[in-house]
């Protein structure tokens, strides 16, 4: 048994998102512009399981299990984050970055991880997640799952947005890489789905350690505790360096990233309009429970 946050399903970005790493990215700060997913109270989602999650490891801490407290993350995240988009969702935001991370991003590192293999403690654990959801309200459980699947409804958008790109610009970006030395394999695959990987350079990678290799022993009767990882950073090759440049100098002459960035607001709003009962419907008891959490999960 492994110990988290609450489940919620998260999906990936489609198109050319920049080189993700295990982890929570920090890439260099790009503001994001204000759009329709803002609606989205993933903040507050966050509260809410952080809050959950805090009543549960104290009641387990109370039966005599400190592990899942002692490794417990600092503050809430918003685990909806991946649903709006940057800039730099699309690739460098200028020739300085692209030098020094090319497509990649540093990562801020994960928390210990808390796997039994004790029935006692998983009696503890399922017993003490039920007396945080009850804590929280009858409906808590049924409206964050709700809300889980209104989000994985939302999240395939970013597989909408080439649809809204204009047609000649993949044939652009193409013709504007060729300029600067670079050429594809399968100009097809490149005018389907204008992708940097299709250039055929080698990628850098993250710092890692031991602590990505941990395993747990997994004895019965034991609740082992990983090691928690470090932030890393990502080191791009010489080469995808000097394609980021290209590719960051073609995406400005082209008009690629504001071409992407408005196709995102239009699918966006669409999903808003499709599923904006839904959201309606949900957003006011999220906001209730939320204000119900922060004092919990605010608290020593």
């Amino acid at each position: 048994m492994v110990l988290g946050l609450v489940s919620i399903l998260t999906a990936g970005c489609g198109g050319e998102p920049a080189v993700r790493d295990q982890g929570h990215s920090a890439p260099d700060e790009v503001a994001e512009p204000k759009q329709p997913f803002d609606v989205i109270l993933g903040q507050q989602v966050g509260l809410i399981g952080y809050a959950q999650l805090k009543i549960r490891d104290r009641c387990l801490a109370d039966a005599g299990y400190r592990q899942n407290l002692d490794a417990r993350v600092a503050r809430p995240e918003d685990p909806y984050d991946f649903l709006t988009v940057s800039a730099r969702d699309f690739g460098p935001t200028s020739e300085d970055e692209a030098r020094r991370l090319g497509f990649g991003n540093h990562t801020g590192g994960e928390p210990a991880r808390v796997v039994s293999t004790d029935a006692n403690f998983d009696k503890a654990a399922e017993r003490c997640a039920e007396r945080a959801w009850t804590e929280l309200g009858p409906e808590a459980r049924r409206t964050l799952m709700s809300y889980t699947d209104l989000v994985n409804t939302l999240a395939p958008y970013r597989h909408d947005v080439d649809a809204e790109l204009p047609d000649d610009l993949p044939a652009r970006m193409l013709e504007c890489m060729a300029g600067r030395g670079y050429h594809v394999p399968d100009r097809a695959a490149f005018l389907k789905t204008p992708n940097h990987r299709l250039f055929g350079v080698t990628y850098g990678r993250a710092d890692s350690g031991p602590e990505e290799s941990w395993q747990p022993v997994r004895k019965p009767g034991t609740v082992e505790v990983g090691p928690a990882i470090p932030p890393r950073r990502y080191t791009p090759t010489p080469e995808e360096s000097a394609l980021a440049v290209a590719w960051f100098h073609c995406g400005r002459s082209t008009g690629k990233i504001e071409a992407q960035l408005a196709a995102v607001q239009r699918v966006q709003a669409r999903y808003v309009e499709k599923y904006g009962t839904w959201i309606d419907e949900l957003n006011p008891r999220i906001e209730e429970l939320a204000r119900r959490a922060a004092p919990i999960a605010s608290g020593s």
